[in-house]
């Protein structure tokens, strides 16, 4: 085992602990009561344990370890419905080492003192526009974003918009004049998702030149992240699934002994494996630089929508009436499966942009 193989079975042995310990039910309860919700204990946990750092390269200051590190963070927090924002630090570093170089937003971000979030969705549409509203000319952005996970405490957003001469990737610091969000009550309000609107905020082109480019690669990559975040939520919704068959009892029996509670299991542990590998493929397309990385991360991001969403319904079966109820466990999840199902564009904008990318996916598997 190399050294960064070792380091990542400590991070995910680390994790594992820290999660346990605080990410209780009743915690977790706490951050859905109202809208903008956001653990910033745990954060500042995970700052000094260089969580933010992981997948950012050692030349911008962090530790090198990968995009396979913020998989495995983004599997175990999944599991826990824990939301924290790893991926946009990752994103946003590796979108400013390719265009720009470095920055110094993302030192920060390394080290947990900035919070950065990726605002690319519009209103009214399913996916990332290729056509958007929000406009930069002069220097400045002017127009809205909708909805924005962790936007509420986010201190810089990695956003598109349209120039004179095309599309562009910018980075805007959100503590500056000229930016307003709204923090809004969702269906999970522990993603501290908000609304953003630009009137005259200054933003930095980032893209080295080809901003739609850029912005496809930003969302595979988070994409991909966030696939092993469902990918953790499905395994947990098969775990509480299984423990729960095992324990409630229908007509002298546990119900797991029924034919169609089994099934349900079967079926939840199909589409997981489906996700899974999905996953894990698109992560190897993003570190080998293949030209099939949109289509293998659409992939990815279809499975994983399909599976959380799948599991977390069928889980809320198989406990019956108190599966929708605040003290069960599934509901949680439920929620989490829709939110992640929305935040980086619905399914129908990533099966075109698959259908649009299958034949590069063809000449990149040979």
């Amino acid at each position: 085992m190399n050294e960064a193989s070792e380091m990542l079975v400590m991070l995910a042995d680390q994790a594992e602990r820290l999660l346990e310990d605080h990410a209780t039910w009743e915690h977790l309860k706490s951050l859905l009561e109202a809208p903008g919700s956001f653990d910033r204990e745990l954060w500042a946990q995970c700052a000094e344990l260089g969580w933010p750092a992981a997948a950012v390269a050692e030349a911008q200051g962090g530790l090198g370890l990968g995009f396979e590190a913020l998989a495995l963070l983004n599997e175990k927090l999944g599991a826990r419905t824990v939301s924290l924002p790893l991926t946009p630090a990752a994103v946003i570093a590796d979108a400013v080492a390719r265009g720009i170089g470095d920055h110094p937003s993302v030192t920060a971000l390394a080290t947990g003192e900035r919070i950065g979030c990726l605002a690319f969705g519009e209103l009214g549409e399913s996916g990332l526009p290729r056509t958007p509203t929000l406009r930069f000319a002069d220097g400045m952005l002017q127009g809205e974003r909708a909805l924005v996970p962790f936007a509420a405490i986010a201190d810089v957003a990695l956003c598109h918009a349209a120039a004179e001469d095309g599309i562009g990737l910018y980075l805007v610091m959100l503590d500056q004049p000229g930016v307003t969000r709204k923090a809004t009550a969702t269906i999970d309000n522990a993603r501290a998702a908000a609304t953003l609107s630009f009137d005259g905020a200054h933003a930095m082109r980032i893209d080295g030149g080809d901003g739609w480019s850029a912005c496809l690669r930003a969302a595979a990559l988070a994409s991909i992240a966030t696939a092993f975040e469902q990918v953790g939520g499905t395994q947990s919704c098969l775990a509480l699934g299984v423990e729960y068959a095992k324990e409630r009892i229908v007509f002298g029996q546990p119900i797991g002994r029924f034919q169609a509670v089994k099934h349900k299991l079967s079926d939840i542990y199909t589409e997981l494996e489906i996700a899974r590998g999905c996953a894990i493929d698109a992560l190897a397309a993003a570190g080998r630089e293949s030209t099939a990385l949109p289509a293998m991360a659409a992939m990815a991001r279809l499975g994983g929508i399909h599976a959380y969403e799948f599991a977390s319904r069928e889980t809320i079966q198989i406990y019956g009436g108190i599966g929708v109820t605040w003290e069960a466990a599934p509901q949680h999840h439920y929620r989490r499966s829709r939110a992640l199902a929305l935040e980086l564009g619905a399914a129908p904008f990533w099966r075109e942009l698959l259908v649009d990318n299958i034949f590069t996916l063809a000449e990149a598997q040979g």
